[in-house]
């Protein structure tokens, strides 16, 4: 009977020591009203994984490019005159929950860290005042976060089982009341590359309804803005449905600080990103934080105004362009026209369109939405080997499922 009971305690102590330890993870940050998740339980192991492909060995080892070497060189730079050292800085070292809610609100949870107070202290070195405001430390997890409140949101069950053969997994419940989507989807190394999958099912007749709507839109004609060129594309070519667009497009579209304005979803913003990494790599640590990447990006909407924190104004080409410097002195140009906003991260009469080749390439009009990175240039331009290598995700309707696929190879 003793033998019994000292059994049935032992496994009570056991059932709460896993209890605690399973929702002492990144999850319990969760907002209560989100709607989608990225969860990378092994951050760390995610990122070897993608080393010891053929294009992880290309772009990060000393035998490739080096993007590893780089950019620990610029943040042991940046420790170093803190000082601190590499050891310090373990807030990449377990889990990361990428959450955003279902008004566009971004929740980011990292950790845990050995030395909440210290790293706190150290990423004052790195980030804006103003993104620090949103950060704590709750249980030593680092948590950044929109929202005045986090947690409260419960993770959906089979969420953790899917992590089987899987470095990460999301997850989508977009509900506003009126349309109502979900849909699973993972990270994963396959045929020597990193692929990303998701498969968003609309469950009710609106959210339906709308997925009809979309494929029937048609898209703009991204290409006929002769400015889009360079390796690098992101886009949406159509008008979103809201509930899709406040949780998939108004992160990215926040950054811009459109209050008041009616954002259709329609968007698209090019970049040369390998001449500024090329030119990181040819330079000494202390220059490298001058470099700026070439980039040019056009918002749709209405009542569209110049965000608050422009300050200074000047006229190029007889066009008035506000202008917004970053605490690094980086400059954005922004142009509101009555349907469109468009920004530049160079001067307008200094920016000049690269190549659109690859882009045309790999569209297809299907596509709703779309990253396209290119990854050839830079690979010849460092190491002289002409090697056909990007990463690229699309979303397009298959049926009645929103699929989102990419491969980074």
């Amino acid at each position: 009977m003793l033998k019994r009971t000292l059994r049935f305690k032992l496994s009570i102590v056991a059932l709460v020591i896993l209890t605690t330890l399973v929702s002492a993870n990144a999850l319990r940050f969760l907002p209560k009203n989100y709607a989608t998740i990225l969860y990378v339980p092994d951050l760390p192991k995610a990122y070897d994984a993608f080393k010891a492909t053929p294009i992880g060995q290309t772009l990060l080892s000393d035998t490739g490019i080096g993007f590893e070497s780089l950019v620990t060189g610029i943040i042991e730079q940046q420790l170093l005159s803190m000082k601190y050292t590499k050891d310090d800085f373990d807030l990449f070292q377990k889990e990361m929950m990428f959450a955003v809610d279902v008004d566009g609100k971004v929740t980011l949870a990292l950790g845990p860290v050995k030395n909440p107070t210290r790293m706190r202290k150290i990423l004052e070195g790195f980030l804006e005042a103003d993104t620090l405001k949103n950060v704590k430390f709750v249980d030593n997890y680092f948590v950044y976060s929109e929202l005045s409140q986090v947690g409260g949101g419960k993770a959906p069950s089979n969420l953790t089982n899917m992590l089987q053969g899987n470095l990460a997994v999301m997850y989508s419940n977009i509900n506003d009341g009126k349309a109502q989507y979900e849909g699973y989807g993972y990270v994963k190394i396959e045929n020597n590359g990193l692929v990303v999958y998701q498969k968003l099912d609309p469950k009710n007749a609106e959210a339906k309804n709308q997925v009809k709507q979309l494929q029937a839109t048609k898209p703009i004609d991204i290409f006929s803005d002769k400015n889009v060129g360079g390796d690098f594309l992101m886009f949406v070519n159509r008008p979103m449905p809201d509930a899709l667009r406040k949780s998939l497009i108004q992160p990215f579209q926040n950054a811009l600080n459109l209050q008041g304005a009616t954002i259709t979803g329609v968007m698209y913003m090019c970049a040369d990103i390998g001449s500024a990494l090329a030119q990181m790599l040819n330079q000494d640590s202390q220059s490298q934080a001058n470099i700026s990447i070439s980039s040019y990006g056009v918002v749709f909407g209405t009542n569209l105004k110049m965000p608050a924190e422009v300050k200074k104004y000047v006229t190029i080409a007889n066009e008035r362009y506000g202008v917004i410097t970053s605490e690094n002195g980086m400059e954005t140009y922004i142009l509101i026209k009555p349907d469109r906003m468009i920004t530049y991260t160079v001067a307008p009469n200094k920016y000049k369109p690269g190549d659109r080749t690859f882009f045309t390439s790999v569209y297809d009009p299907k596509y709703i939405a779309g990253v396209f990175i290119n990854l050839e240039p830079l690979i010849n331009s460092l190491l002289g080997k002409k090697v056909k290598s990007s990463a690229t995700i699309v979303t397009f309707i298959d049926g009645e499922s929103i699929i989102t696929r990419g491969v980074v190879k």
